[in-house]
């Protein structure tokens, strides 16, 4: 084991398989927010990283950049000792089910994977298995929207389960959102280029005549070519840019160049970059899904349904928009980022569960 802590007791110990560096997916930005909410409440935490997939440099970053980190087995974990171990990991090591016992444990669930497999088509059973057996074994089960609570219950996880409750993530509180003017030339595409987010549909757009002025700035990993395929396809290889994972000062970068982002996802159990775009005071257009509706509220340009047409045709309505009416939607989409969904707000929501149930 690896380590930058100072000391073996905490107030809390968070089980995770990806930290913000490098990272898969939301988990990392979510752990990111946690950690600057939690030190604004003074909340001792110790960050865990094990059964990762990050290299050694970028292992030497983590160590250097946040404090309270370690790294190793289940094993090497016993070292530490809190009242409650919080889990953020969708990885199926069997060792974590020993390391459980006799512990007090929240169990946030960022994704069902059950509603993964079927919105992405792909075989998830041993992974929709143990993340059931993992739900069954935890004291507290968390879920980062009240979608995400239907489904808990459309599938009949609560007989697993009904220790669970909803706490939204947040984000870190910034103060600039866009008030510059509405060129309406730049699209932004945020997330894995995996099925369920549709990427494919920001590249036809770029096909239709209304959109043939406009270029597309993606960033994140892609698990699948195929939706660059249809850059091959549509010889639309200078007006496609492919950005790879950003974070810091580049993910800044990305959404200081965007006019709208774009969120064509068929399933979103809380949808981050939303949020990242609203703070920021970026339209969105996207379906009204997941847990993007209760971020946006009415403050978004929603499809109809999930289809690209459907999809094409809000892309529509917001390029038709004058300034007044975009105006209105990123400033209430901001002051309901605002009101509800800040770093702070969410770890207050956890350390409240935490009292209510353990005594830290």
């Amino acid at each position: 084991m690896i380590t930058n802590s100072t000391t073996s007791s905490y107030d809390l110990i968070g089980v995770t398989n990806e930290l913000p560096v490098n990272r898969l997916g939301g988990v990392g930005s979510v752990i990111e927010n946690l950690t600057s909410g939690f030190d604004a409440l003074d909340v001792h935490v110790l960050w865990y990283l094990v059964d990762h997939s990050y290299r050694e440099y970028e292992i030497n970053y983590i160590l250097k950049k946040y404090p309270n980190v370690a790294i190793g087995s289940y094993n090497d974990l016993n070292i530490f000792d809190a009242p409650v171990v919080h889990l953020h990991t969708y990885n199926n090591n069997p060792a974590i089910f020993t390391y459980l016992k006799n512990k007090k444990v929240i169990y946030t669930i960022h994704s069902l994977l059950i509603c993964e497999a079927l919105s992405n088509d792909v075989d998830m059973s041993y992974g929709i298995k143990q993340q059931e057996h993992m739900i069954a074994v935890c004291d507290e089960i968390v879920l980062v929207s009240k979608a995400e609570l239907e489904c808990y219950y459309q599938y009949n996880y609560h007989t697993l389960n009904s220790n669970v409750r909803v706490i939204h993530n947040g984000l870190k509180h910034i103060n600039r959102p866009k008030t510059d003017g509405i060129r309406k030339k730049t699209i932004g595409f945020c997330g894995r280029l995996v099925p369920r987010k549709r990427p494919e549909y920001v590249h036809m757009l770029l096909t239709e005549e209304d959109f043939r002025d406009c270029s597309v700035m993606i960033a994140g990993k892609g698990f699948s070519p195929y939706a660059k395929n249809i850059l091959k396809q549509n010889n639309l290889n200078n007006r496609i840019h492919y950005l790879g994972w950003c974070g810091g000062s580049r993910l800044e970068s990305f959404y200081d160049a965007l006019d709208v982002l774009a969120i064509p996802s068929i399933y979103e159990p809380f949808g981050m970059v939303a949020l990242e775009a609203v703070a920021r005071g970026i339209p969105i257009v996207c379906n009204p899904i997941g847990g993007l509706v209760e971020i946006l509220s009415d403050n978004a340009f929603y499809s109809v349904g999930k289809t690209y047409q459907t999809f094409r045709n809000a892309m529509r309505e917001w390029l038709k928009a004058d300034t007044r009416v975009i105006h209105a939607k990123t400033w209430g989409a901001y002051k309901r980022f605002n009101d509800n969904f800040t770093d702070i707000k969410m770890a207050q929501k956890y350390m409240d569960l935490i009292s209510q149930f353990y005594r830290v």
